[in-house]
């Protein structure tokens, strides 16, 4: 059995160009074991297709390169290598966890684009809106936020989906117990 925390990051502009199309350009994902240990990572870089050139706002926030997104695979391959690591590490996979309902709006409409299996994303756990419910939040928070009011420190670079991944973990695993009994909420 096996948790995965999932972050993306997608393509971006500044906000007075925002209403394109985003597409995803990276993906970074943590297995947390039943005894709340990561028992893995995932990390990929992805080329996007519709908008190759990321916007220099995009990669200043991010800190991604062009070039690095140049020598990436596209959508479908990354999703079928990440695929292919679920099922090398966990055996009985409980879900997809993530920060917010933005990652599973856009990996279905990338999975419904390129044709890939979306099965996966059918147990999906906006752990965003969980989170407001057990602390009982008038609004939701951001995961700089969630984890300051945690006293949790925040490792590694924000904005790149592996140490958002890796931090939203340490978040899971605090909360363990309360995330998987809110997952109906």
């Amino acid at each position: 059995m096996g948790f995965v925390i999932l972050d993306l990051e997608a393509t971006c502009w500044k906000p007075d160009l925002s209403g394109r199309e985003q597409e995803v350009i990276e993906m970074g994902a943590c297995i947390v074991s039943p005894l709340c240990e990561i028992a893995s990572r995932f990390s990929k870089l992805i080329k996007p297709e519709k908008f190759p050139l990321l916007s220099a706002y995009c990669i200043n926030l991010t800190g991604i390169s062009q070039e690095e997104i140049n020598r990436s695979r596209t959508f479908d391959v990354a999703w079928l290598e990440f695929l292919d690591w679920i099922e090398l590490h966990v055996d009985d996979v409980t879900g997809i966890y993530c920060w917010g309902k933005f990652d599973r709006e856009i990996l279905l409409d990338s999975c419904y684009k390129y044709g890939v299996p979306a099965d996966i994303l059918h147990s999906y756990t906006d752990l965003k809106q969980t989170y407001a419910c057990i602390k009982d939040l008038p609004k939701q928070v951001g995961l700089d936020r969630a984890l300051a009011m945690e006293g949790i420190a925040f490792e590694g670079n924000r904005h790149r989906a592996l140490p958002d991944a890796y931090n939203l973990s340490k978040l899971f695993v605090k909360y363990f117990d309360e995330f998987l009994n809110g997952r109906s909420r």
